[in-house]
């Protein structure tokens, strides 16, 4: 009988009292010492249970993430000091999430927690599991909101300071030898009716690609999908080559002058691999061997200079990455980003004839179909 009260009484919560000690040959003291022995057990693990709870309750009270807890019937069990604070109206335990202004919308066999409070400036998650300590094996819905403008606006900016400088870059390489030859005429006594012509033949023509690169990069803070044709690579290497002054700059053509490809693209990407060989070459003149040829129904273009070749190869097509004091870092990358969108592949390597750095090597490669 008093076995069966002490039972009772712990079974009811109370920790405080005890069975009163019994004489070692009683045949019922082995029987008290393992309900004693289970007493403690059930109170350890009920204690450490409690001490984990508080802990995760005082951690996510201190988060600056909004957190809250909704039961099987979607009533709201918890919710954190960010997530009252965010919906700006008693959150009191119990209230069901419609009335707190949540919605759940079904998909497939979980669901989806939303509230207007959190647009798209935050990014939220619901997570459904079952509580395996529940008898019934009831879910649970836990809905959590990161607020992720700054990051976004990060990102913005990131971008456009990118577009800046690409864009810069662009129109530097067009504009600053169109200036040159446009000083030229303007110093001449006598303007020649013929190079006027060509000046500005050129100057037309590079201003019409420039413009028209710019229009479709801005539209799309990215480059535009190449228009793929058939074109005359020999105009369209004498187009880059006049962006470069002609007392540095010597160029053999050798192969196929039909080319396949973007032609704006192309010119974009052929005006800055000259102008880098000259910009990088420490020798009075610079020599470039360019070569067009299909291969394996591929367009396939080589370009050798007699410069000092890569510095750092694995950082060469590296986005703003540059080893030279006035460089941005972008030609390669972008002329590389150009040839990607070609479906090709952009390599690049260095000359090394009997241990001596002899040039640099850049091979693109790209199928001749749409």
């Amino acid at each position: 009988m008093h076995l069966s009260t002490y039972t009772q009484i712990l079974k009811e919560g109370e920790k405080n009292l005890h069975y009163k000690k019994q004489n070692k040959h009683n045949l019922l003291l082995d029987l008290q010492h393992q309900i004693a022995d289970l007493a403690k057990t059930n109170f350890d693990q009920s204690h450490q249970q409690q001490t984990v709870d508080n802990l995760l309750s005082n951690i996510l009270d201190s988060w600056s993430i909004p957190v809250c807890l909704f039961d099987q019937d979607l009533k709201l069990s918890y919710r954190n000091s960010a997530m009252n604070e965010q919906l700006q109206q008693p959150m009191l335990l119990g209230t069901s999430a419609e009335s707190l202004g949540f919605v759940l919308s079904r998909q497939l066999n979980n669901g989806v927690l939303n509230h207007p409070n959190f647009n798209q400036k935050w990014q939220c998650q619901t997570i459904k599991y079952n509580n395996v300590e529940s008898s019934h094996n009831q879910s649970a819905w836990l809905f959590t909101a990161i607020n992720v403008s700054q990051l976004i606006n990060k990102n913005q900016s990131i971008t456009q300071q990118s577009l800046i400088r690409v864009l810069a870059h662009e129109l530097r390489n067009s504009l600053t030898p169109m200036s040159s030859m446009t000083d030229t005429l303007l110093c001449s006594e006598k303007l020649d009716e013929q190079q006027t012509r060509l000046v500005l033949s050129r100057i037309q023509q590079r201003s019409d690609r420039l413009l028209a690169f710019i229009g479709e990069y801005t539209k799309l803070t990215q480059l535009p999908l190449p228009k793929l044709a058939w074109f005359n690579f020999s105009e369209l290497l004498a187009e880059a080559k006049s962006m470069i002054p002609d007392d540095q700059l010597t160029i053999e053509f050798q192969g196929n002058e039909q080319c396949f490809g973007d032609s704006g693209q192309m010119a974009q990407v052929m005006i800055n691999l000259l102008k880098n060989a000259v910009e990088a070459n420490e020798k009075p003149e610079t020599e470039i061997i360019i070569k067009a040829y299909y291969q394996q129904d591929n367009q396939r273009i080589e370009v050798t200079d007699n410069g000092p070749g890569f510095a750092n190869l694995d950082n060469v097509l590296t986005p703003f990455y540059t080893t030279k004091s006035n460089g941005s870092g972008i030609g390669l990358s972008l002329c590389a980003e150009i040839i990607r969108n070609h479906g090709g592949q952009f390599l690049v390597q260095n000359v090394i004839v009997n241990d001596v750095l002899k040039g640099a090597h850049i091979t693109m490669a790209w199928p001749l179909k749409e």
